[in-house]
């Protein structure tokens, strides 16, 4: 009998994501300041059969967008943007850049952008 009461204790549930962010909510709203780590420790007192690790929470707490003094948060915000490469920002600052300057010449009516000037090409822009 008492391998059974030690089994029936010891049953853990994997929360659905939906479940975990009402939780983190609830957590969230009574303390805002607390950070992925604090927000674990409430939710493991407040759901000891939940079986649930700080990363997890740290990716709920991110994919959740939670309202302070009616705002985003600068953090919340920043984490819930999406990511782009390297490669891909290097790509959009070096179009700007060059739809900045045809933009330019045709305000100065100057001529059109050599490319090998620009960029050690010889192709016209």
């Amino acid at each position: 009998k008492m391998g059974t009461v030690m089994a029936e204790q010891e049953r853990t549930v994997v929360p659905e994501l939906e479940e975990l962010k009402i939780e983190i909510k609830t957590v969230k709203d009574t303390n805002p300041d607390f950070g992925a780590a604090r927000v674990h420790k409430a939710i493991k007192d407040a759901q000891p059969t939940w079986q649930v690790s700080e990363d997890r929470i740290k990716k709920a707490i991110a994919q959740t967008v939670i309202l302070v003094d009616g705002k985003i948060p600068v953090k919340v915000s920043k984490a819930a943007a999406p990511k782009i490469s390297a490669h891909e920002l290097a790509k959009k600052k070096t179009d700007d850049a060059i739809k900045k300057k045809k933009e330019s010449l045709k305000k100065s009516g100057g001529s059109k952008i050599q490319g090998s000037l620009l960029f050690g090409t010889n192709v016209d822009y």
